[in-house]
């Protein structure tokens, strides 16, 4: 009738929850009263009321809006720690913008941070990934509207390069610039998924447009 099972029965009378009597042949014998008082618990179990709160509700120790106000107090600062730790995530694995440098090559005048090509690794920031621990390359590209003082509409072309290691996965949206060439030199020999075919644009046909 509850859909509760035996044994939460059991576990509800042995915290002193419910007490039902007992017949001759000592068989539970549950009244209207106790059926009543299993549905209250049920409910304040859904809105993840423990048990000892419960007793604390029916022993009248505290109020049912004191537990309910104290657990939604509890669940906002879950709320705002669960979306702290969203926002650390996101930070972590979003796809930063920036320009490829070649051993040393680099435009200083760019707004961008730089992932560099160096002979035996590449470098971001403090992050240095060893070639030999590069399980896979993975390209694609990617492309944004912008709109000038003057309302002309210029688009800017990214190729979306991640990097796969056995640790983790480095992901860069870079500026598409002549140092891209430079920097398919550098993977080609490597495990490439380019279902564009983006190496073979940039170091065959020459073709950054």
């Amino acid at each position: 009738m509850l859909n509760v099972t035996k044994k939460t029965l059991i576990y509800y009378e042995n915290e002193g929850l419910v007490k039902p009597a007992r017949d001759s042949n000592n068989y539970r014998n549950y009244n209207q009263e106790d059926v009543s008082r299993i549905k209250f618990i049920l409910l304040l179990r859904e809105m993840d009321v423990n048990i000892e709160e419960i007793k604390q509700i029916i022993n009248e120790k505290k109020s049912i809006r004191d537990i309910l106000e104290s657990k939604k107090d509890m669940i906002k600062k879950q709320h705002l720690d669960l979306e702290h730790i969203d926002e650390k995530i996101n930070n972590y694995i979003k796809r930063r913008k920036i320009k490829i440098a070649v051993d040393y090559t680099l435009d200083y005048g760019t707004i961008y941070d730089c992932l560099y090509f160096y002979k035996d690794y590449l470098q971001y920031g403090q992050i240095n990934i060893k070639y030999s621990d590069v399980k896979c390359f993975k390209l694609s590209m990617s492309s944004e509207m912008g709109l000038m003082k003057v309302l002309v509409v210029h688009m800017n072309y990214y190729v979306d390069l991640d990097i796969v290691t056995q640790h983790d996965t480095y992901s860069f949206q870079i500026m598409n610039n002549e140092v891209v060439y430079q920097m398919m030199e550098k993977i080609k020999d490597y495990s490439v998924e380019d279902p564009l075919g983006l190496v073979d644009i940039y170091l065959n046909k020459r073709d950054m447009v």
